[in-house]
């Protein structure tokens, strides 16, 4: 695994409120929610908490992409996603028959920096597949990484820390300079490998923080996605983890003021 390049941009008090990694594949035959379960049962002392969610819906990327398409929440009978809690409500694992997913949240620590998640990521992504060697079941073929940095701004106006919203300025006599609430989304497509379709979503709008929703302010986010339709490997799928990173941070640092980097207590 490599580690944090040395010119990659950083900050002492980065806005990040939740990274997750996570790996997208057709349905695993055979493979139920007590198949989870079972699974838990091998990092129980780690995540002693599990809870039913409804599963997760979203397309692989392809070719001719159309309209932005948001992530679903879908009820399907017999078939859900579970969720497996640290005790500390930081760290979360979510399973269902078509995606692994690790996660961090900020609940009670500082942000840990992403080595430590991509590390809890393979351990316990291997471990799934190695679980699953034993219960006799196939194994996942992989058809879309997705990398997702969630950032969380209540304490700036959008157009004071996002560039593409600095500059929404008019100068109607009597009205506002900026705007009272706006939003922002777009997606570039990354072309330096032909096999791969690659493609960064940004998308910042105003929000209301889920556990009071008294407190507003903004959600940033980055999101990553490489897809092949016939499947990525062990390696490549390493190289996209390390690379989605580094593409993710680069492009917060392009797109966030000046302003903000000092409030963020930028460094490097």
């Amino acid at each position: 695994m490599t580690e944090r390049p040395a010119d990659l941009p950083d900050y002492h008090a980065p806005p990040i409120d939740e990274v997750a990694i996570s790996v997208q594949f057709p349905p695993i035959d055979r493979f139920f929610d007590t198949h989870a379960g079972l699974f838990w049962r091998r990092v129980r002392d780690a995540y002693p908490r599990s809870e039913s969610q409804p599963r997760l819906e979203g397309p692989i990327e392809s070719a001719d992409p159309g309209p932005i398409v948001p992530v679903q929440l879908q009820l399907t009978p017999g078939q859900g996603r579970v969720w497996l809690i640290s005790e500390d409500d930081d760290f979360l694992i979510q399973i269902q028959n078509t995606r692994f997913i690790q996660n961090w949240r900020r609940r009670q620590s500082q942000y840990v920096h992403f080595e430590q998640i991509r590390d809890l990521f393979w351990e316990h992504y291997r471990e799934f597949l190695s679980f699953l060697t034993e219960e006799n079941l196939d194994g996942p073929v992989v058809q879309q990484v997705e990398i997702s940095y969630i950032n969380w701004i209540p304490d700036m106006a959008m157009s004071e820390f996002l560039r593409p919203a600095s500059v929404a300025e008019i100068s109607v006599p009597g009205l506002d300079k900026h705007p009272d609430q706006q939003s922002w989304i777009a997606r570039y497509s990354l072309r330096n490998d032909e096999t791969l379709i690659q493609r960064l979503f940004v998308q910042c709008l105003p929000a209301t923080r889920v556990s009071d929703p008294t407190v507003s302010g903004s959600q940033l986010g980055l999101i990553f996605r490489a897809a092949r339709q016939d499947g990525i490997d062990t390696s490549k799928l390493a190289e996209l983890i390390d690379a989605a990173r580094i593409i993710i941070v680069t492009a917060f640092t392009d797109l966030t003021t000046g302003a903000a980097h000092q409030r963020w207590e930028k460094f490097q």
